[in-house]
């Protein structure tokens, strides 16, 4: 069992329990803001749902290269 936890705009927090973590994600996607998932033994916090990269440029406005991703060294 998984649990979703977010505060709203006004500081109210709620949960909402969930049986796989991909659950949980996909939840967590849809609200579209911070939440914090606690399940499993683990706990991740964070804004999920993709990035895009459009015309080589990152939401911020910064442009993307593969040293954003890793450094290899040829």
């Amino acid at each position: 069992m998984y649990k979703v936890v977010w505060k709203d705009k006004a500081g109210v927090s709620f949960e909402e329990e969930v049986v796989t973590l991909g659950d949980a994600m996909a939840f967590a996607k849809e609200l579209g803001i911070l939440v914090t998932i606690n399940g499993g033994g683990m706990e991740i916090v964070g804004h999920f749902g993709a990035d895009t990269i459009n015309d080589g440029i990152l939401p911020n406005g910064e442009k993307y290269s593969w040293y954003k991703r890793r450094y290899v060294k040829e």
